[in-house]
């Protein structure tokens, strides 16, 4: 089989070596207006305005709360929205792992109510932290296994399986608690070690923004760098071919699900410890403001991909948007419409550019 060295071209990077016998007369690159550089310079460009949109509407964020209240830009109020947000993170982050095996998962915050509301009762009953910590996880991975038995094994579509898991866990809450009465723990029946993980702190930083950003960095790690990780993301973009090629799609599916659980039991486990009690369906908060983050973050990946740094730039998008809100004093029916508005706006765009750059070629 011969090879034509004459063009190359890489698939991976989009970008097209000009032919030998199109250089310039001195034999070298072609550096004319127009020429192959500067529509190199120009199509690179043009491929990373979609990238850049939602970085750049978490800086305009940035600029015009900073204007339009003087204790935005703080450090004191940037580290409390980190704390108030950590939950919001690890819920994102978890849902990221879902979305990215091809899945979507509703029931993320039954995951953190029933770790919440199980080791709040243990605690409520005089067991010792290790025993609450370890009942929350169990509880939370339960609701994975559950998901991942009914999506695998009975080939529900996910969406169908999470929203049933949704409305089960939501009357297995009103049942414990009697129809919803919350569970309120006095300061000495916490112990310290449970205590921690809502208010301590880690070299002055709060301990759930370490524990956020820890879990950040090991799914970063199992996604990007293991080997599961890449049969999922297959899984998650050509199943079909996954199955075909004998990697096992269902199992990466059924860990997902599993893993996420996990990361939101976390999140139930601390939000317990910060609430001191649980309050039912608390965990419902972060579903969709999860889902919203992951999908602003795909706007980052030129093939739309999920990925943990771009659901970051998410959640800090909706982060800094509430907060800033609360602090120019932007009533609450409002601050609803406004984050639909910029989720829907930077969903739109991204597309609209994307659609843009692959129909024009630019010159």
């Amino acid at each position: 089989m011969s090879v034509d060295t004459r063009t190359q071209s890489s698939a991976t990077t989009g970008v097209s070596v000009p032919k030998a016998g199109s250089v310039g007369p001195g034999g070298g690159d072609d550096q004319r207006p127009g020429g192959p550089l500067s529509r190199l310079t120009v199509r690179g460009l043009g491929a990373a305005v979609p990238q850049a949109l939602a970085p750049a509407v978490l800086a305009v964020l940035l600029i015009v709360f900073a204007v339009l209240s003087p204790s935005f830009l703080t450090a004191d109020n940037l580290l409390g929205v980190l704390n108030q947000n950590a939950l919001l993170l690890l819920a994102a982050v978890a849902m990221t792992v879902v979305v990215r095996a091809g899945g979507i998962d509703l029931s993320i915050g039954v995951a953190i109510d029933l770790a919440a509301l199980t080791a709040s009762a243990l605690l409520a009953d005089d067991y010792v932290a290790w025993v609450a910590i370890v009942g929350g996880l169990v509880v939370g991975l339960l609701v994975g296994a559950v998901n991942a038995f009914l999506i695998v094994v009975l080939r529900i579509r996910p969406f169908l399986a999470t929203l049933s898991v949704w409305f089960i866990g939501g009357g297995v809450q009103q049942v414990a608690t009697d129809g919803g009465s919350p569970i309120y723990l006095s300061r000495s029946s916490v112990p310290d070690e449970f205590a921690w993980l809502g208010a301590g702190t880690v070299l002055g930083v709060a301990a759930p923004i370490v524990v956020a950003v820890l879990v950040l960095i090991i799914v970063w790690a199992a996604l990007e760098r293991s080997r599961w990780g890449r049969v999922l993301t297959a899984a998650g973009e050509q199943p079909t071919a996954t199955r075909i090629s004998g990697r096992l799609a269902g199992t990466s599916m059924a860990t997902a699900f599993i893993f996420a659980a996990g990361i939101a039991a976390i999140a139930g486990l601390i939000l317990a410890s910060r609430s001191q009690g649980f309050v039912a369906n608390s965990g419902q908060l972060y579903v969709l403001d999860s889902i919203g983050a992951v999908f602003i973050g795909t706007t980052l990946s030129r093939t739309g991909r999920p990925n943990l740094f771009g659901t970051l730039v998410g959640v800090l998008i909706f982060a800094l948007l509430t907060n800033g809100m609360n602090l120019i004093g932007l009533s609450f029916y409002w601050q609803g419409l406004a984050r639909g508005v910029v989720l829907i706006l930077i969903l739109l765009l991204g597309v609209l550019l994307a659609r843009d750059r692959t129909r024009k070629p630019l010159t």
